[in-house]
């Protein structure tokens, strides 16, 4: 007859540890609140809050059928939110909801340690969303209080004071951490970014494959971060720094389209015959930001692609797929170099298009120029802009549907750098001359460091009109209204007290832009050495330190040798630390015995300070004097509190021992 025996209830927790459980799991969902959408946010407030007061004022515990019916309503949330349940978006939303409803229902030991497991995955997924290391810093903070969290579990006790469950946590930390050092230098890296997943919800930040009258102006209120570019050896000026993006040809009176494809793609023979070299060729590097599109911002003009783009025919570059994650280019460019010193006919009549019956007064004034030389034709459009009492803004008037550019030209007179590169290249073409706009960033910021930040508020348009000869020429039209602009940036050509760009886009903060630029400087070495060392920078660094062959057979054993060492260090320190420690009186003490033992005198372990001296006095009688004052001061300082430069005078008299033992 077999008996079945009823299992034991499980242990059940204390208010005042599940109290404790509530917060710590709160900390580590605390950040995933800024990346998820509005209604999930206060779902999961909602959720913390219940069983807050649940705990600290008694509201009663959600009853079953509320935790089911919550649970459908917040996967019906999750989809209708993010449109997935799988998934980085989706998935982690979900994953915060299932935590939060385990928490509601936690009761027992178990389901407790189910929800810090929970909390240990919900670390791991906060990088999905944010690698700065802010992010890193509380999520170190959030892994140990989560391992003091489970360290207390594990005693199945009440909740020790905070100060002392975080000590007993930091000591594993301390002895993890020389180690995750080591194995981050060491274990082969992956090609890709381990963080690096498809981020397909998220819209493009910066520079667009469109334009049109206000696209740029939009943009150029933006302080998010583009790029940061450091050169390696010449570095250009400031008004210099022309950053190609995409290139525009085709004009249908309110926007403007790039190069149809079938023109768009360049073979390797035309990339030779389309670019002369004339000048310095520039090398650099650019830590771009993730923008989910295919732009590859680069200087002008780029001499080559980097892997994983290709270079179109309008010589801007582009990725073959969407930047999803923080990428580090290295290129080469050639300001100076002439491109298309032949334009084909095709391209040609695309860059002399105008729409029919469209801006008729712009058509005019630029047919007047046409019996004009080429180089001065270019000049009479500058000068128009510069003598007509034209004005940059960033918030320009609302121009007309119809004809918007005589409208700009002949009436508004005040606009953004698309509004002045977009007419000038309509003049240029009505005068007779192949011409396109050409967007991009234009200077950046200096960061003391040495590197140039470039964020989206420094997005420009200029033009590029095609010369006999000298192939494609940049012209900028907002160097004529507003050179300040080009020598300084858009918070040079705006007034001081003006709100059309945000703080970070201006230099008159003081203090605040000098922190600005320090937390900079610190974010970009944590992106440079941190988040972008990957294969490449391994290599180079075991080549560095002269290995060659196969270098991953070499790493897994450096892994294994390291894993060894670390565990011979560690019970080297649980040894150290087992040992009974001296307090400074003791200390003191044993540095006199030494000394003592360096003069040639015999050290009973077991003797008494005073014994000792009386000993002294018999058989070393020179050493007796400094020996006496030196015992005389040390028992003043073990015994003797009216004395408190006792040890003082102890020391002194040891150093002159030592001095007594050298001679």
């Amino acid at each position: 007859m077999t008996i079945l025996r009823k299992k034991p209830p499980l242990p059940a927790l204390s208010p005042a540890m599940r109290l404790r459980v509530l917060w710590v799991i709160g900390i580590i969902v605390l950040p995933h609140v800024l990346f998820q959408p509005p209604p999930i946010s206060v779902w999961i407030a909602l959720g913390f809050g219940w069983q807050a007061l649940h705990l600290t004022q008694r509201l009663p515990a959600p009853p079953l059928w509320l935790l089911i019916l919550l649970s459908f309503g917040g996967m019906a949330l999750v989809f209708a939110t993010q449109s997935t349940l799988i998934g980085r978006d989706g998935g982690v939303s979900f994953i915060l909801m299932l935590t939060t409803l385990k928490l509601l229902e936690a009761r027992n030991l178990r389901d407790a340690r189910i929800v810090t497991l929970l909390g240990a995955f919900l670390l791991f997924t906060l990088f999905l969303f944010n690698q700065s290391p802010l992010a890193a810093l509380w999520s170190l903070a959030s892994f140990a209080l989560l391992i003091s969290l489970l360290n207390e579990l594990s005693h199945n006790a009440e909740p020790q004071p905070m100060a002392t469950s975080v000590k007993s946590s930091l000591i594993p930390l301390a002895y993890s951490l020389p180690l995750a050092l080591v194995l981050f230098v060491i274990v082969p890296r992956p090609n890709a970014p381990l963080f690096g997943l498809p981020q397909t919800t998220q819209a493009s930040t910066g520079l667009s494959d469109e334009l049109a009258p206000g696209t740029i102006s939009q943009l150029s209120r933006s302080p998010e971060l583009a790029f940061r570019a450091t050169f390696a050896d010449t570095e250009p000026a400031q008004n210099q720094l022309y950053w190609r993006g995409p290139v525009f040809w085709g004009y249908n009176g309110q926007s403007w389209d790039r190069l149809p494809p079938e023109f768009a793609l360049q073979s390797a023979e035309q990339k030779q015959q389309s670019l002369l070299p004339h000048g310095e060729a520039l090398r650099y590097s650019l830590m771009l930001e993730p923008t989910h599109s295919n732009i590859l911002p680069a200087l002008d003009r780029p001499l080559n692609a980097p892997s994983g783009a290709h270079q179109l025919n309008d010589h801007s570059l582009r990725f073959l797929r969407q930047i999803d994650t923080r990428q580090l280019i290295e290129l080469t460019s050639e300001p100076n170099a002439k491109l298309d010193l032949t334009l084909p006919e095709r391209l040609r009549k695309l860059a002399l298009q105008l729409p029919a019956a469209d801006n008729p007064l712009l058509q005019d004034l630029g047919a007047s120029w046409r019996n004009l030389p080429a180089q001065a034709r270019i000049q009479r459009g500058l000068e128009h802009f510069k003598n007509e009492s034209f004005s940059y803004t960033l918030e320009p008037p609302i121009l007309q549907e119809q004809d918007g550019m005589d409208d700009f030209l002949f009436n508004t007179r005040a606009g953004f750098c698309e509004h002045y590169a977009t007419s000038f290249v309509l003049l240029m073409r009505a005068a007779g001359l192949p011409a396109r706009v050409v967007t991009g960033y234009l200077g950046g910021e200096r960061h003391p460091d040495g590197y140039w930040i470039v964020r989206q508020g420094d997005a420009h348009a200029w033009a590029e009109v095609w010369l006999d000869g000298q192939g494609w020429v940049r012209t900028d039209p907002t160097a004529s209204v507003a050179p300040e602009r080009i020598a300084g940036g858009a918070a040079a050509a705006v007034p001081a007290n003006a709100a059309q760009l945000p703080a970070a886009l201006r230099r008159d903060f003081g203090f605040l832009h000098q922190a600005r630029l320090r937390w900079d400087g610190f974010d970009n070495r944590w992106n440079r050495w941190v988040l972008g060392f990957d294969a490449s920078d391994q290599k180079n660094l075991l080549q560095a330190l002269g290995w060659v062959g196969n270098q991953n057979l070499k790493l897994w054993g450096l892994v294994g040798l390291s894993l060894v060492l670390s565990l011979i260090a560690i019970k080297l320190f649980q040894r150290w630390r087992a040992q009974p420690k001296l307090s400074p009186q003791q200390r003191l003490w044993h540095a006199f015995l030494q000394q003592l033992r360096h003069l040639g005198v015999e050290i009973i372990p077991t003797e008494a300070p005073r014994a000792l001296l009386q000993r002294l006095h018999r058989q070393r009688a020179e050493i007796a004097p400094l020996a006496a004052e030196f015992i005389e001061h040390y028992l003043q300082w073990c015994y003797a509190a009216a004395s408190p430069d006792a040890h003082t005078k102890a020391r002194q008299t040891l150093v002159q021992l030592t001095k007594q033992a050298k001679a």
